[in-house]
């Protein structure tokens, strides 16, 4: 069987670092597509085959790209904090479960008759 030990605290912290990172990266998309409109701005009214092809290269390329790294960065991330969290939930809920089972033990061995101590049976 399986064993798990995730370090909640380390993946926690991961989880925040990588939101992080994925969060710095919107200001850079949205420069790129300013640059991208003034690139096109920039080109004379009579080279309109170069700005479509600009035009298509952001609109069919890099939009949507952008859009799905983004989106699944973001998916990622949340699917992974909620994992964490269910991870974490099943650490309360089993030790939870543990308690509860421990305190119907009975340690006193005199209220149960079970023959005494084990014996080692000889052939």
């Amino acid at each position: 069987m399986a064993a798990w030990n995730i370090d909640t605290a380390g993946a926690a912290s991961t989880i925040r670092a990588t939101a992080s990172q994925v969060e710095s990266v919107q200001p850079s998309l949205e420069g790129m597509g300013k640059a991208l409109e003034q690139a096109a701005a920039a080109i004379p009214g009579d080279a309109a085959v170069v700005l479509a092809a600009l035009n298509d290269v952001v609109v069919l390329g890099l939009t949507p790209a952008a859009n799905e790294v983004a989106s699944r960065s973001e998916n990622v991330i949340t699917s992974t904090a909620q994992a964490l969290n269910f991870y974490q939930q099943g650490d309360l809920t089993m030790a939870t479960a543990a308690q509860r089972s421990a305190s119907l033990v009975d340690l006193d061995p005199g209220t149960h008759v079970h023959g005494g101590p084990a014996r080692f049976l000889k052939d």
